[in-house]
């Protein structure tokens, strides 16, 4: 790829932030933790190609306004992630504004396919 790729991660969950960063690792993907105070614009520069991640299986995250804040204020693509599926949680991201839902798992094994896709956009 001609641009760095930048991942901009919201999750409390260990288990999958550890395997998301072994997956970044092998793909040469820059990973960046966030919270809610995170200056977002500091992360993207104009030629980074990011997405962002938000844990929607976690109720104690803000992932719905901040994912939708993110959404309208950078434009860059925001995906949802879910322990499993679960209709009524997919409605209320497409809802604020999220682009895909995926499951931790289903993402960790496509991350490569779907970091290329989202660069050719």
């Amino acid at each position: 790829m001609n641009y760095e790729f930048k991942i901009l991660t919201l999750s409390n969950d260990a288990s999958f932030s550890i395997s998301l960063t072994k997956e970044c690792d092998k793909y040469g993907f820059s990973l960046i933790f966030i919270d809610d105070k995170t200056d977002i614009g500091n992360e993207i520069e104009n030629n980074v190609i990011a997405v962002a991640l938000f844990d929607l299986s976690d109720n104690t995250l803000n992932s719905y306004k901040l994912g939708e804040k993110i959404k309208l204020d950078y434009g860059i693509p925001i995906f949802g992630l879910l322990n499993e599926f679960n209709k009524n949680i997919q409605k209320k991201a497409r809802d604020h504004s999220f682009d895909l839902i995926f499951t931790k798992k289903m993402l960790l094994k496509s991350i490569k396919e779907v970091i290329i896709h989202v660069s050719k956009e």
